[in-house]
Formats: structure tokens, sequence, C-alpha cells
């Protein structure tokens, strides 16, 4: 080969050295077949209040772990946005707009007033349930096996665990008659099941209704109370009532009244029994539902899941402020004693 012609020869592979460099550098690092993850958004709107700077109610938690099971690792390919009522359902409706102009992927929801608020404001984003009384014939889903529209997740047999504690008020005095019903009026699910409460036969029980809409309301229901000689006190897991129910179990302490509630959490609270279902269960299995959602599945076609675990708790405590003493076969049945 001659001089000029080796001398070139090397230039041309200098030159195409120096491409595959810089094409090299160019290109980002990929690892095949691995897309890249979709970082989702989960709207929350509790009902409840915050638990303070870096802390969360218990069922969030139980949320977040839920969701790790299947995958979603909060800050890594999903993220909670959560907005707080504070106990005051007139609230719902601009937090559900709020979630909904973020576009969140999905909404959870752990009461029926936060339900109708937010199916209200949207038909598209998927609404999960997390464990609220039971909606059939309210309007929200067309059945349990195959709810329609952007409706499903976990729910609470509402009617049969009411029953239950009313039950148990004859459990510890037979002679109870009058039992006041403390629920929400503006709660269609709340209203529903009193209407099934205010008279129950079966039981001998009168039921006499203590309406509470907002927070102001609560002196005027313990005046009710008073005025109309109640025997007992049956306490309805509403929003406006579960955030004043501190209120709630001192007066009826203070009355010396027995009190009973479908959501356990009242109980270690300073009422005296609940027969109902763990929140932090349902808000774990809810999680199951924001899985097959982002993986494709229609809400429309998820079936509706109604609990079935429950979970008898008592408060010894309030049962000596009030000066009862239970029945041994009762305490002995119970799932959790609080000493």
């Amino acid at each position: 080969m001659k001089r000029r012609e080796f001398l070139k020869s090397l230039g041309d592979a200098a030159a195409w050295s120096l491409a595959a460099e810089l094409i090299t550098i160019s290109l980002p690092i990929v690892t095949w077949g691995q897309a890249a993850e979709k970082t989702r958004r989960v709207g929350v709107l509790f009902s409840g209040l915050s638990s303070g700077p870096g802390a969360r109610p218990v069922v969030l938690q139980a949320l977040v772990d839920g969701l790790r099971e299947h995958g979603w690792e909060e800050g890594r390919n999903v993220v909670l946005e959560v907005r707080y009522a504070g106990g005051d359902p007139a609230r719902f409706a601009e937090l559900a707009v709020d979630l909904v102009e973020l576009k969140v992927d999905a909404i959870m929801i752990n009461d029926t007033q936060a339900l109708d608020a937010a199916r209200r404001k949207t038909t598209t984003i998927p609404i999960i349930l997390t464990g609220q009384r039971v909606t059939m014939g309210l309007g929200f889903i067309e059945s349990l096996a195959r709810p329609g529209g952007n409706i499903t997740g976990v729910v609470n047999q509402a009617e049969t665990v009411d029953e239950k504690n009313l039950e148990l008020f004859k459990e510890i005095n037979p002679g109870i008659e009058r039992i006041g019903i403390m629920y929400s009026p503006e709660n269609s699910a709340s209203f529903a099941t009193f209407k099934k409460e205010q008279m129950v036969p079966r039981l001998g029980l009168i039921g006499v209704p203590i309406p509470v809409s907002k927070p102001g309301d609560l002196d005027e229901a313990f005046a009710t109370i008073v005025r109309e000689r109640v025997q007992a006190l049956h306490v309805h897991p509403v929003p406006v009532i579960v955030a004043q129910r501190g209120r709630v179990a001192a007066f009826a302490i203070e009355r010396r009244l027995p009190t009973t509630c479908g959501a356990n959490d009242m109980a270690r609270d300073g009422l005296l029994m609940s027969y109902g279902f763990d929140p932090r269960v349902s808000w774990r299995r809810a999680a199951s539902y924001v899985d097959r959602i982002f993986k494709g599945a229609n809400p429309a076609e998820i079936p509706v899941e109604q609990m079935d675990r429950f979970q008898l708790i008592i408060n010894l405590r309030t049962a000596r402020a009030i000066g009862l003493d239970l029945p041994p076969a009762l305490v002995a049945r119970a799932d959790e004693v609080i000493e």
C-alpha cells in the first residue's frame, strides 16, 4: 500500500472511532424489556382528622401497607393525595373538586357523604370504597356483583352490625326500652339505617331520634337525650359524630348511659361497647382494588366486597365509670377487652 493511501485509511478509521464514541455518549442507558415506570396518584377523601405533622391515622398506614403488598410503594410509583375533612361533611364538595382537578388516577372514600360529593364531581375517575355502610338502594351502585359506573370497593353490612349492637343492650339490661339513636339525617346511609332501627319490635325497643348534622348540633342532642329520658345510646359512626366522640363518651359517662357503636375505635375511645369491623382491615383490602384498576380492570365490573369479619369490643373502664356490672358471659365473648 502506498504511503498516502495508508495515511488516508488511518484517518478514516480514526473518524469512525470518534463517531462511534459520540454515538455511545449520546445514547441513554436502557435496560431492554423494561419500560419506565409510571407514578400513579391516589386521592384519599378522608372524613376524619389528620394525626398531626409527620403522622397519619392508622387506617391510612394500613392502606400504604396494602399497596406495598401489591408492588405499589409510596414515593416510588404511587403518591397519596390525602384531603382531611376534619369531621365536617360540608367540606367534602370542595375537597372532591381539588382531587378531581389534580387528575388523580383513583379516589378512595371512607364515608357515604364523601362518596356522594365525589360522584357528583366525576363519573370517570374510579372511586374505591373503604368500608362505609352498604350503599345498596341509595343509587350509588347497581349491584354488589356488578356495581356499574365508576364505583366499587369494600362495604360494611350496616343492618347486621347495627341490629347486633342493639341486641347488646338487652344482654346487659333486659329492662331497657328507650334507646337514643344518634345519627346524621344528612348522611343517606345513616338516615336509611335509622329508619329501620327506630322501632325494633323483636327486641322490644323504641328508638328515640337524636339527629346531629353539624358539630354545633351536639348540645341540642344532649338536651334531647335528657328530655326524652333515654336509657341507652346507640351511636352511628358518621364523620360529624366520630369527630366529636370524646364529648359523646364523656356525656354518656356523666349520665351513666350504656353506649354502643358499629365502629371499634369509638369503644377504644370511651364508648361502652362496639360490634363491628376493624377499619384497618377494610382499608388494607381496598388496596387490592387500586391494584386491579391500575392494571387495567374496569371498576364497573369489579364486585363490591362485604366485610364479614366482625369484632366485639368492650370497654371495662367505661363500665366501671357508669357503675355497670356486665354479664361475665358477654365479657368472655369479646374479641378485645379494654381494662
